[in-house]
């Protein structure tokens, strides 16, 4: 299975850590796991009980006098952030009034262990353009302060809906022009939502899409769904997604689903430079 690293910055601290807690674990040095975890504690990190105590790669630090501790206070601020969790919106609108038929939408969905707030100024200039731009943010908490997943499909659905109702009762918007989008977890959950036909939109934009495997949307497609979508992926060349992508694309081709690779030479798993110009051709053609 492909890996990819969290990125760096605030937001994933405490992935960073658990991910380090690993290698050393890994290393043989159960000890130098723990300390790394009680550094992003003490940050403001969060752990669930079942990352810590339901994963082989952490097996050797449950002897350790003090980990039992740790996975008491980490788990419980963890369900204490995740109670007063709610489902959050950003919304940016278009200066000019809508056509006939009303503003065309955008829905992003960020990455895991992200928010709305670091999101939105890779996809808000597309409200430059007469778009409405909108950036849901889950209401599924990740291991650092205000960061947050989609690991719950179900859930970021329901998310979705809730938001586009809100949208719909708050300003005019053209149904058949609507693009569901995201990065990482997020552009996953968008091309999924959207084969599926669980979030209905004419295209997709997805960006560095996590795909180490494509079974799940290879059964989707290969059992008609995404007929009339248009699916614009754009992945980097180093980004360990890059096959998985290349497949993707491929699969949708064959499928007589209109689809198109944008592959980045150098790039990981991140945001192009020049989303300036790279969203609203990705954008033309989702909606083409």
């Amino acid at each position: 299975m492909a890996t990819i690293l969290p990125r760096p910055g605030p937001l994933r601290t405490g992935i960073r850590a658990l991910v380090e807690a690993k290698r050393l674990a890994g290393a043989g040095d159960p000890r130098g796991a723990l300390g790394a975890l009680e550094a992003a504690y003490a940050d403001g990190c969060r752990y669930k009980k079942e990352w810590l105590t339901g994963d082989r790669d952490l097996a050797t630090l449950g002897p350790l006098p003090g980990f039992a501790d740790f996975v008491v206070r980490a788990n419980a601020r963890y369900e204490e952030a995740a109670a007063a969790a709610r489902p959050r919106l950003t919304f940016v609108m278009p200066d000019t009034p809508p056509d006939a038929f009303g503003y065309p939408l955008l829905m992003v969905l960020h990455g895991n262990n992200s928010n709305a707030k670091e999101t939105a100024p890779y996809w808000s200039h597309a409200a430059d353009t007469g778009w409405v731009v909108a950036i849901p943010q889950s209401s599924e908490i990740g291991a650092s302060p205000e960061s947050y997943t989609w690991n719950d499909r179900e859930r970021a659905a329901r998310e979705l809906d809730l938001h586009f109702e809100r949208l719909k009762g708050a300003t005019q918007i053209d149904t058949s022009r609507i693009v569901l989008a995201g990065f990482s977890m997020g552009g996953l959950h968008a091309l999924a939502l959207a084969l599926a036909k669980r979030f209905t939109a004419r295209g997709v934009v997805s960006i560095a899409a996590w795909l180490p495997r494509i079974d799940e949307l290879r059964r989707l497609v290969e059992g008609g769904a995404g007929k009339m979508l248009r699916v614009y992926v754009i992945v980097g060349a180093l980004d360990p997604s890059r096959d998985g992508a290349r497949a993707l694309v491929d699969l949708l081709a064959a499928h007589k689903i209109r689809a198109r690779l944008d592959e980045r030479a150098g790039l990981e798993h991140e945001y192009p430079d020049d989303m300036e110009t790279t969203l609203p051709a990705a954008l033309a053609f989702a909606t083409a």
